[in-house]
């Protein structure tokens, strides 16, 4: 749930806008107990390992270097909500990959995930 999912973007995802309502409300009433995760993509064409090499080859309009700095940031409607709810990065699409989530969930003593958002 961040701008760089949003209208305008390259990964734009054409229902965003329709879910945030939710996702806004879900936040509102767990906001201590909200995380983000947010994608941060490679910093120019060609870097990454494995297929993320040839994943930004293709998709270079969306490196560091040519998005605006605000784009990785959470969606405006949601990122007021932060602090207290927190921002998790990532550089691959799957939250658990990296171990940062994982240990999150065990340093919060999570029981219960619910997971929003979108992928197109």
């Amino acid at each position: 749930m961040q701008r760089l999912f949003g209208p305008g973007y390259p990964w734009a995802i054409p229902w965003l806008e329709r879910i945030l309502p939710s996702i806004e409300q879900i936040t509102r009433l767990h906001t201590e107990r909200t995380l983000f995760t947010r994608f941060i993509p490679a910093q120019r064409p060609g870097e990454g390992a494995g297929a993320w090499s040839r994943y930004y080859e293709r998709w270079a309009d969306v490196t560091l270097e040519k998005v605006s700095p605000e784009a990785v940031r959470p969606h405006p409607v949601l990122e007021r909500f932060v602090p207290p709810a927190m921002v998790l990065d990532k550089r691959v699409y799957f939250p658990w990959a990296e171990g940062a989530l994982d240990r999150w969930v065990s340093d919060k003593h999570v029981n219960t995930v619910i997971i929003s958002g979108g992928e197109n």
